[in-house]
């Protein structure tokens, strides 16, 4: 092989093993936004119980809705869709804590939650200027405007439940899950295609180099 082929598919391994390995910085998270349940407030006989630490919502269903008559049960809902059966007890909730609003741009806070590293701030109405409540991803410095809506619960995967609407009694409501995307790692399945890509590519350079 000759002396130049060899340096380089070295120095083309040396940069794919840094480019691969170098932390990268990240300026905001990223979220799936899956619908969950829609009514009107105080009405609805289905209401938000909860989130799993695995990113399933529980819903809470009123007795006769789907419940035996005298109680009330509780459905799972994955990507907004349900799955198994109906269930009396409801499961262990990751729904998070509330925690003291860590921002600083000038926005008036009323509540905040945490989970492990994870904080979701919330405002509250503005009546003078008629704001609606609003939802920030925190903490600083990088705190982003998410939505306007009221936070409910925030799981320790960063993923949290809020609702859209829904002040006043009948006024219409629309409750989302956002699924943080940004704390996705690759599977040992992508990683091991990458690896074998990278290494088939180097043995073809270095066939048309010899």
């Amino acid at each position: 092989m000759p002396v130049f082929g060899r340096w380089f598919s070295i120095a083309i391994t040396a940069f794919t093993v840094v480019f691969f390995t170098l932390p990268t910085p990240c300026h905001a998270d990223s979220y799936q936004i899956i619908p969950l349940i829609s009514g009107s407030n105080f009405f609805s006989p289905y209401r938000i119980s909860g989130i799993t630490a695995s990113g399933a919502v529980i819903v809470e269903m009123n007795p006769g809705a789907g419940c035996p008559p005298t109680i009330s049960c509780f459905s799972t809902l994955v990507d907004g869709q349900q799955v198994g059966p109906i269930s009396l007890t409801a499961p262990a909730y990751d729904n998070g804590t509330p925690c003291a609003p860590n921002l600083s741009n000038g926005a008036s806070f009323i509540s905040a939650l945490c989970n492990h590293g994870y904080e979701v701030d919330q405002t509250g109405i503005d009546e003078p200027g008629g704001l609606p409540v609003q939802i920030f991803t925190g903490p600083d410095p990088v705190a982003d405007f998410f939505a306007d809506g009221t936070l409910l619960d925030l799981n320790s995967s960063g993923d949290f439940v809020y609702e859209v609407a829904g002040f006043k009694v009948g006024q219409p409501f629309a409750d989302y899950e956002a699924i943080d995307l940004t704390s996705d790692v690759p599977e040992p399945a992508s990683l091991l295609l990458l690896s074998t890509g990278l290494l088939g590519g180097l043995g073809a350079m270095r066939r048309r180099l010899c």
